[in-house]
């Protein structure tokens, strides 16, 4: 698993999980996105489901789920999820400030 932080962003996609030791460098950013392919387990990406809880334990404002499939339709997906929670799209816009 790869991953790049930058200042108060986190990103990582094309994870299936997240160690402990790299989780504990997740914490305190200003948004952190994460991959989310797609419900179903796959063997090389992470789910909406893993996503979100690796989410709540590292509490950034807001969360990304990115790297999804076709077979998220957006707006019912984006409906079940907490409101810190979005997914992210093509054309996204962010300001990130300094790490905490």
């Amino acid at each position: 698993m790869f991953g790049y932080r930058f200042g108060g962003a986190a990103y990582l996609t094309d994870h299936s999980e997240i160690p402990p030791e790299s989780m504990e460098q997740l914490m305190g950013l200003d948004v952190l996105f994460l991959d989310a392919l797609r419900h179903k387990p796959h063997p090389t990406h992470s789910t909406v489901e893993r996503s979100m809880s690796y989410a709540e334990t590292a509490q950034p404002a807001p969360d990304l789920l990115t790297h999804i499939c076709h077979e998220l339709a957006h707006a019912k997906t984006e409906s079940g999820l907490p409101p810190y929670i979005r997914l992210a799209y093509d054309g996204l816009e962010i300001t990130v400030g300094e790490p905490q």
